[in-house]
């Protein structure tokens, strides 16, 4: 049996493949929330203020005023999550061999599946991103594929150096 190791788990390695991933994917998303919350009538900020409801509750679902409470909190906590999905993405990049276009994008629809899992059936309804309280089912989808797709540029911008 052929023993698998992973080409690199080297920590400065994982933080700069993470930072990138996470930081293209969560601008990529933020950006689709935007659009998807603006497409929908309501104010670009109303999405972006949504994540923030883990900390002020439905006040922030429905807040559409730009300001650091509910955009500066939602902001950060789309961004911290972000970051941690590009980490995982970076740990399941560094197990291949030799990193491919294909595998990249492979890899980063199945992460997006875990994150939709995670984020709509596995976390209290307080830890939810709170997206879907300004956006149509589509439009989340949306949000989602920017997320994957990112993480995908991520990947191919990281491993060209």
């Amino acid at each position: 049996m052929h023993h698998f190791s992973p080409r690199s788990l080297r920590t400065a390695d994982l933080i700069r493949e993470s930072l990138i991933a996470g930081l293209a994917s969560g601008l990529l998303s933020a950006a689709a929330v935007a659009w998807g919350s603006r497409a929908g009538g309501h104010r670009a900020v109303a999405g972006l203020n949504a994540p923030s409801h883990w900390l002020w509750g439905d006040e922030a679902l429905e807040s559409d005023a730009c300001n650091l409470r509910h955009t500066g909190v939602g902001v950060a906590t789309h961004v911290a999550s972000a970051l941690f999905w590009g980490g995982i993405y970076a740990l399941m990049r560094g197990w291949h061999r030799r990193p491919t276009p294909l595998n990249a994008a492979t890899d980063a629809v199945i992460l997006t599946g875990a994150a939709v899992v995670t984020d709509y059936l596995l976390v209290p309804r307080r830890l939810t991103p709170g997206f879907e309280a300004r956006l149509t089912p589509r439009r989340l989808g949306i949000v989602y594929l920017a997320l994957a797709s990112g993480l995908v540029l991520g990947a191919l911008c990281s491993e060209r150096d």
